[in-house]
């Protein structure tokens, strides 16, 4: 099977190459002009230049591929809205109509559980329940909603093979979440918002791979969307701990009461209103407010349609992560 990553120098893109690798696939990865491949170069796969952002170069990579994993995008909490358009969305519909021009047999999304909108309390979020309508979302989170749209669009209208994955947080060996928090990084330490008990939607990296690979072969998948979430429910503070753990170091935090993050929020929506000269209609408490919520994914359908089941539990991926730490 010819494959074609894109992203594959990314933490979950080189992952998944690794796995390709390793099962004998012809793995091909999309290199852009500057990006440093070098920690894959010894995995045996190939090297196609390219770059989202240009039809051209995606019509040549794309050729003679049976199967194109799509893990390439913009991450930043902040930026500028017109960067997320270009590389996160216009990226993505140029890949796929290069892909169906060229044929390709399947192509698998990668997409994110923050699509979702609000939920209540407690709710548990199944693939059909909606796109968060929320226009004050951050340029990050809405260029993966339209994103996630445009595949859909494509797999209904044009008939294209297309699957969707939505994978909570995403950690494992070499990713930046190895601290998963929901508040901020002040040098080495970390500032929690809340008394940490809120649960964390997490995925460890190999079982994102486990899905991919369930996504690219079953045809069951073609048209579909899944949520990726390990089933173990753990919060923030545990998680820190166990983190903390597996590093080898307890990591400074500090946790930051809500009625003091509130007031910290509000002095910062205040100010960003006087340098626009407009303030934003969704204030950055309620932002992490909305971080904060109980919410579960459902996951019962990656379950039965694809066989996937998280492989790596939370034990056995603090092992992994403590080996990887290693000197």
């Amino acid at each position: 099977m010819k494959v074609l990553v894109t992203g594959g120098t990314g933490f979950l893109g080189r992952h998944l190459v690794e796995r390709l690798a390793l099962e004998g696939e012809e793995v091909w990865v999309l290199e852009r002009s500057g990006q440093s491949v070098a920690g894959l170069r010894g995995l045996g796969v190939r090297f196609v230049p390219g770059d989202v952002r240009q039809w051209s170069s995606l019509r040549r990579a794309v050729e003679d591929k049976d199967v194109i994993f799509h893990c390439a995008g913009k991450v930043a909490s902040s930026g500028r809205w017109v960067d997320f358009l270009e590389v996160n969305v216009l990226g993505t519909e140029r890949l796929i109509q290069a892909a169906m021009a060229a044929g390709v047999r399947r192509f698998v999304h990668v997409s994110s559980i923050g699509v979702y909108g609000a939920r209540a309390e407690g709710s548990v979020v199944a693939e059909d329940d909606g796109y968060d309508d929320n226009a004050a979302r951050g340029g990050y989170t809405r260029s993966k909603i339209m994103a996630d749209q445009i595949a859909f669009w494509y797999a209904q209208a044009r008939s294209a093979p297309i699957t969707v994955l939505r994978p909570a947080t995403i950690y494992g060996p070499g990713g930046k979440n190895s601290l998963v928090r929901v508040g901020a990084r002040v040098g080495k330490l970390n500032v929690v918002f809340g008394n940490g008990g809120n649960v964390l939607p997490l995925v460890y990296v190999d079982n994102v791979v486990d899905a991919l690979l369930l996504a690219a072969r079953r045809d069951e998948a073609v048209g579909r969307a899944y949520n990726v979430v390990d089933d173990e429910r753990i919060t923030q503070r545990e998680f820190i701990r166990r983190m903390g753990q597996a590093l080898g170091a307890k990591p400074p935090t500090l946790y930051l009461p809500l009625p003091v993050v509130r007031l910290l929020a509000a002095g910062a929506d205040s100010a960003k209103a006087a340098l626009r000269g407009r303030r934003s209609p969704q204030g950055l408490f309620s932002r992490i407010a909305r971080s904060l919520q109980g919410v579960e994914y459902d996951t019962s359908r990656a379950k039965a349609e694809l066989g996937w089941k998280p492989r790596i539990d939370l034990e056995s991926a603090v092992k992994r992560l403590k080996k990887d730490t290693r000197p």
